[in-house]
């Protein structure tokens, strides 16, 4: 299982790809995966810019070509992470509550394909169930994978999908995470975990954007 997953380690990664002078204007870009989160004067104050620039910078047609790109290439990178690699509970709370935060265009880009591959995979799983076939360990840990964060974005910022998950946390708790030798009460535990206001969430991302970009 690994560590850790939050919104700023893809942002540290791709700062660390930055070799040349243009760092700040490339910070104030990929910063731009906080707009809904952050202000622009914050986004400009953790890239090493002044407020004016950023706001100059906004209005060169290339730039935000560049914001968009990025924003897509997020969403892109963070939905194959969540596909591939497994995290504790914990890591996908961190997660959601960043993912809550976004834009809405860029939550849906997030979510949306996720939450589609999930409602496929929850059909063929519950077909497999109900007709006494074995059930792959893969489809599992990605049923896993991809209900663990989405109900959890749900928790904090719910929408439409939140019924179809709920239906689906039937699946999660009658038939995947026994199968996975997991404690099914996690999924409760973590739901009804009291969750910590707008605020006080902005202000616990501050504090790992400042450590990252100090």
């Amino acid at each position: 299982m690994n560590q850790r997953i939050d919104s700023t380690k893809w942002l540290l990664k791709r700062i660390d790809e930055i070799k040349d002078e243009s760092l700040p204007v490339r910070r104030g870009v990929l910063l731009h995966i906080y707009v809904g989160a952050l202000t622009l004067g914050e986004i400009a104050g953790y890239a090493g810019l002044i407020a004016e620039t950023l706001h100059e910078l906004r209005m060169n047609l290339r730039f935000m070509k560049m914001v968009d790109i990025i924003k897509k290439e997020y969403a892109s990178d963070l939905r194959e992470d969540i596909i591939v690699n497994t995290y504790g509970m914990d890591d996908y709370d961190t997660l959601a509550s960043d993912v809550a935060l976004f834009d809405e265009i860029l939550r849906m880009q997030i979510k949306l394909p996720l939450f589609s591959q999930l409602r496929n995979l929850a059909e063929k799983i519950e077909s497999k169930y109900r007709h006494n076939l074995k059930i792959d360990s893969y489809d599992l840990m990605l049923f896993r994978r991809l209900f663990s964060f989405l109900i959890l974005v749900e928790k904090y910022a719910t929408t439409l999908t939140a019924q179809s998950l709920l239906e689906m946390k039937k699946t999660a708790e009658q038939i995947v995470w026994p199968a996975l030798h997991l404690d099914k009460d996690e999924i409760d535990q973590m739901l009804k975990r009291p969750m910590a206001t707008i605020d006080e969430r902005v202000a616990g991302l501050k504090i790992r954007l400042g450590r990252l970009l100090s």
